[in-house]
């Protein structure tokens, strides 16, 4: 066992699970070897062996309260580790952390974790719960619960303070740090939010330079746990060797509340680089300026993202690109994660696809074989393994794509792909630049998406989670398209719906009567609730005054407000298209979504967004200009983008009441969705940025013929570019009013 755990600690996980099977077979009365087994697993990926051998090793201690009949060789001779008073409950107690850890990844069943973990704290004392609390506070960040995963945090970092484990100490405070709100309370509260987190980083900062006391902090980092004592804290520079393990999950829901981010992620990425040791930062040996590389008919580019299987966006956004270059770059794929890459990877880069789980070694030795001229990554805040991989150079050009459209901070990262029209039109002369690295700014639609896409089944417990028994079914909504009434159809993320966006849910339910919205449930039932009541508090505001005790009836507005469980694009599209006459999709601000977008266009069913400043709110309205070109008439042209949340709410309005007009829109989506997928403009704005960053000669008619780009696809890219002119001439004119009317 010994020899087992040594190699599993040293991440050769394969290995160690033909020990531990070996073991298993050997002594069959052995309980304990299940949960290392276990550990392996999930660390693979392996979800489902991993559940299978926790619960083959409560079976055998007589399960997790140890009420029932051991077969275990310890537990027969001593009694259930699992009971309250057993002298080796320690073993118990990491059996339910583990069991906590494997539901967590899972995602489908959250009471199940707070089981595992709640009977691990109450069995448990105190300095073996140092682990528990980090999983427990992961795990209430995760439903909501903020307060309580602070606390948590906190008492993970004060136990492994005093346990003199330094890595393990940090990690938890750093993940405290972390905590950002799934759903505001309100446009202070966001604000708040931003404040109290920047604030947090500069005091880990200055811990990791400085080390202080607890009272010293000038954030809320120790807030959550009252104490009279003022300890003490060591310098924590260097202290993260174990970094993604460490840190889990990065602050990606932060980007949701709009604000400016390069400022903070530089600061975030200087707090790793202070707490993380230099030989985490691994620069690829084929790099080396003496390396003698192997001579290659193709530049070989890799793709790695979390999230390139099915339907997931991030893969969907390149896959046209891959295959129309497939001629000129050797294309890699790698997944992370659970996720399997599709099919569609595995036919256009000739099998050239692999699944590394979450074993970062794998992945690692993996990026370090291949010996990448480029590698690209899909999105770096979406997981921890990925973000800390950025960190690192595995190529001689790393490019960040707007999977997760917000710059990384991080200075391995050489290039971020953007588009003319995804960009303000003076983004230069605005008062920061919004990327730490170079941006590529395609011509033309600058994202694009397959027309043939392939979607697997949707897993009805994982989408609705803990939450299934709190949301309007499918069905229900089907019913309801069928009445009377106009249905306005949000279907995105929770925390994409940010205060400023209630306005106008809460306008059009009090303009139209037959208006009913439609919004998708989080997975779990705490965040549904918040923003529940974050639009009655808006609705009774509106209807009352900002007099609490007034009495005034909110009901029959909410009663039109339906939450349904997250389902699939092939489920949306279907949906939306047997929603009637009297739809619209709404696109929320100030983070849209380009995907839901593409399955509107797709549907034929109208859509409004509101362009925004930056990136991730202007992908709806990139997709929209480039489907209605110059060949649109103007009043359909300009039916689907607001300048304001007034004529945000007055389009969607008329798209569900004026149904002449709407089915004028729909019929010209539906004449010209196909510009939309398979753009050759991306697949011919990416050959021109990799064979140039990548100095790799081909001709303009050289990259035209093995694309096909033909005149066609020239026009539409003649008309984008015509575009950006009258915005930034739009734009120049109001800076011009601006600055005569003093403004």
């Amino acid at each position: 066992m010994n020899l087992a755990t040594c190699i599993h600690s040293a991440k050769y996980f394969r290995i160690a699970l033909e020990i531990y099977s070996f073991i298993q077979q050997s002594f069959p009365f052995d309980a304990y070897v299940q949960v290392n087994k276990a550990a392996a697993h999930l660390t693979l990926g392996e979800v489902g062996l991993a559940r299978d051998s926790m619960r083959k090793y409560f079976d055998q201690v007589g399960g997790i309260d140890g009420s029932g009949i051991p077969t275990d060789t310890i537990a027969a001779q001593k009694g259930s580790p699992c009971s309250n008073t057993s002298a080796y409950k320690l073993d118990c107690v990491n059996a339910l952390n583990n069991f906590a850890a494997i539901e967590l990844t899972d995602g489908k069943n959250s009471t199940a974790a707070t089981t595992y973990l709640h009977r691990a704290i109450e069995i448990g004392d105190e300095d073996m719960l140092n682990k528990v609390y980090v999983n427990y506070g992961g795990h209430l960040s995760m439903i909501g619960e903020d307060d309580g995963a602070a606390e948590a945090f906190t008492k993970g970092f004060l136990i492994n303070l005093k346990r003199g484990d330094f890595e393990a100490a940090t990690a938890a405070l750093v993940r405290r740090a972390l905590i950002i709100p799934k759903v505001a309370e309100s446009s202070e509260h966001a604000e708040q939010t931003r404040i109290n987190f920047t604030a947090r980083i500069r005091d880990i900062i200055k811990l990791a330079n400085d080390g202080g006391t607890t009272s010293s902090m000038r954030s809320d980092l120790f807030n959550a746990v009252s104490t009279t004592e003022d300890i003490s804290i060591p310098k924590l520079s260097n202290t993260l060797h174990d970094w993604t393990t460490g840190i889990q999950v990065p602050h990606f829901h932060y980007h949701y509340l709009g604000f400016h981010d390069n400022s903070l992620q530089k600061e975030v990425a200087d707090m790793f680089s202070l707490l993380c040791p230099d030989e985490l930062y691994e620069i690829s040996p084929h790099l080396a300026p003496t390396y003698q590389r192997q001579v290659r008919l193709k530049k070989r580019v890799g793709i790695i993202s979390s999230l390139i299987g099915g339907d997931e966006p991030h893969g969907l956004l390149v896959q046209p690109v891959v295959r129309d270059l497939k001629n000129i770059f050797d294309f890699v794929i790698i997944s992370v994660g659970s996720k399997q890459p599709s099919q569609e990877f595995f036919k256009a880069t000739d099998g050239n696809v692999f699944s590394t789980g979450y074993d970062e070694m794998e992945t690692k030795q993996l990026l370090r074989s291949l010996e990448l001229d480029c590698l690209i990554y899909l999105e770096a805040m979406n997981t921890a393994q990925l973000y800390f991989l950025g960190y690192q150079r595995f190529a001689e050009v790393q490019v960040l794509v707007m999977g997760a459209p917000v710059t990384s901070g991080i200075k391995t990262f050489d290039y971020f792909m953007s588009g003319d029209l995804l960009e303000h039109p003076y983004r230069t002369q605005l008062k920061s630049d919004h990327y730490t690295e170079q941006v590529v700014l395609f011509d033309g639609q600058a994202i694009s998406f397959p027309d043939s896409q392939h979607h697997l089944p949707q897993d009805s417990a994982l989408a609705a989670g803990d939450a299934h028994s709190n949301v309007t079914s499918l069905e229900q909504m089907t019913l309801l398209a069928k009445q009377d009434t106009h249905l306005f159809v949000c279907f995105q993320n929770i925390a994409k719906i940010q205060p400023s966006f209630d306005h106008v849910l809460v306008d059009i339910l009090l303009a139209d009567q037959k208006a009913h919205l439609i919004l998708q449930a989080s997975r779990h039932a705490a965040q549904t609730s918040s923003l529940s009541n974050r639009l009655e508090k808006t609705l009774h505001e509106r209807l009352c005054g900002y007099n609490a005790s007034q009495e005034c009836s909110t009901q029959s507005f909410q009663s039109r407000i339906h939450y349904i469980a997250r389902i699939k694009s092939d489920q949306t599209i279907e949906f939306l298209q047997r929603s009637g006459t009297s739809s619209v999709v709404l696109q929320p601000f100030p983070f849209d979504g380009s995907k839901t977008t593409s399955d509107a266009i797709n549907a034929g069913v109208p859509l409004v967004t509101f362009p925004q400043k930056h990136l991730r709110g202007r992908m709806s309205s990139t997709l929209i200009r480039a489907m209605f070109s110059d060949d649109t008439p103007d009043d359909i042209s300009m039916c689907c983008i607001a300048n304001s949340v007034s004529e945000y709410v007055s389009k969607a309005m008329r798209l569900t009441s004026d149904l002449q007009f709407r089915s004028r829109v729909s019929a010209a989506i539906q004449q010209r969705s196909t510009r939309v997928f398979n753009n050759k403009s991306v697949s011919l704005e990416w050959a021109k940025f990799l064979t140039r960053a990548l100095e790799q000669r081909i001709s303009d008619q050289e990259l035209d013929y093995e694309i096909g780009f033909g005149d066609e696809d020239r026009h539409y890219q003649s008309f984008s570019a015509k575009a950006i002119e009258n915005d930034q001439q739009l734009w120049r004119e109001s800076v011009m009013l601006g600055h005569r009317s003093g403004n």
